[in-house]
Order: C-alpha cells, then sequence, then structure tokens
C-alpha cells in the first residue's frame, strides 16, 4: 500500500495528508501542524482513511503486531512466574503471582484496624 498522499482522519486534529511512511512511523500533515504516528497502532484508536475506513491490509497489519505483542507479553509473564515459584521478587508483584494475595492481604489488614 502506498502511504504518501493518503488522506487520513483523526479523532483530534481532524483531516490530514500522510506525507512520510518510515519503518514503524507515519508523518501526517494537518492543517496546522506535522505529526508522527506509530504505524499501524495509531489506525486502531486515532486514524481512519478519510473515508472513515480501515483498509485489510490495515487490519492484516495490526493482527499482526498484536500477536507480536501477545507473544511478548506472554513470555514476560512466564518469566515472571517462573522467577516468583523460585523466590525472585520482582518489583510490583511482592507477595503473590496475580496480587490477589497482596489484596487480600490488604483488606485483612484494614479490617483489623477496625
Amino acid at each position: 500500500m502506498v502511504f504518501e498522499n493518503l488522506q487520513v482522519r483523526h479523532k483530534t486534529f481532524g483531516l490530514g495528508t500522510v506525507v512520510a511512511k518510515d519503518g514503524k512511523y507515519i508523518k501526517v500533515r494537518f492543517d496546522n501542524a506535522e505529526k508522527n504516528f506509530v504505524y499501524p497502532d495509531s489506525f486502531e484508536k486515532f486514524l481512519t482513511l478519510a473515508d472513515g475506513t480501515v483498509t485489510d491490509e490495515i487490519i492484516a497489519d495490526l493482527a499482526l503486531v498484536n500477536a507480536q505483542k501477545a507473544k511478548i507479553l506472554a513470555a514476560k509473564n512466564e518469566e515472571n512466574l517462573r522467577a516468583m515459584t523460585h523466590g525472585i521478587v520482582i518489583p510490583g508483584k511482592e507477595g503473590s503471582i496475580d496480587g490477589e494475595e497482596e489484596e487480600e492481604h490488604k483488606n485483612s489488614s484494614d479490617s483489623d484496624q477496625e
């Protein structure tokens, strides 16, 4: 897909024209400014084509990026789980794997003080 000169619409900035695509970024010229957006992520929340649609190619690129993010997140969660089962404390995850034990501890401490 050729992105240069593609008309897009942004929720806040309105109608704009893609002036460049460089790797994972696209540059869009609006009336008052040029803005850089992460491609294809920006089409998930902020941008649509000028006619209000998103092409199959953009949807496929979004699906690929989201699948890669999910894979990275799953690997990170697995690594955190392994670390925690071996007694390694992960900042922000102290006390439990899913945060429930910590929340239960807070609730029981609160009721002890009443």
